[in-house]
C-alpha cells in the first residue's frame, strides 16, 4: 500500500486507500460506481459531502497505515476535512483520485518459499 500525502492547516497529512478504507466508501456510497458519482455531479451540497466523507476515510486509514509503518504523524484535525476545503477547487477531487490510483497501480514482488527461484512464464 502506498501512502499519499495532502496539506491541511500547513501540514502534510497521510491518505491511503486500504481495502478497510474501501469497505467503508462502498458502505458510505453504496458502491464505488456511485463513490465516483458523488465526487462528479453538479450538485455541490453532495459534492461537498462526499468530498468530506471520502477524505475522512482516506485520512483515518492513512493514519492507521503510516502509524504502524513508524511515521511520525501531524496531529488530528481540529475540525471536519470540509471546513478547510473549497469543494469548487477540483484539487481536492484530484488528491482523492490520485489517492486511489497510487494503490490500485502497485507492482506486488513476491519473495519465493526458501530463497528457490520461481520459473519464468
Amino acid at each position: 500500500m502506498r501512502v499519499s500525502y495532502v496539506e491541511f492547516l500547513g501540514q502534510k497529512h497521510p491518505i491511503c486507500f486500504s481495502l478497510a478504507a474501501t469497505e467503508q466508501l462502498v458502505e458510505a456510497f453504496g458502491s464505488l460506481e456511485q463513490f465516483a458519482d458523488a465526487l462528479d455531479k453538479s450538485d455541490l451540497a453532495r459534492t461537498a459531502q462526499a468530498v468530506d466523507t471520502t477524505f475522512q476515510i482516506l485520512l483515518k486509514a492513512g493514519r492507521i497505515y503510516a502509524s504502524a509503518m513508524g511515521e511520525e504523524l501531524p496531529p488530528e484535525l481540529p475540525c471536519r476535512p470540509a471546513d478547510l476545503i473549497d469543494v469548487r477547487d477540483r484539487s481536492a477531487i484530484a488528491a482523492i483520485f490520485a489517492a486511489m490510483r497510487a494503490d490500485t497501480s502497485r507492482t506486488v514482488e513476491v519473495e519465493p518459499k526458501n530463497g528457490e527461484a520461481t520459473p519464468d512464464p
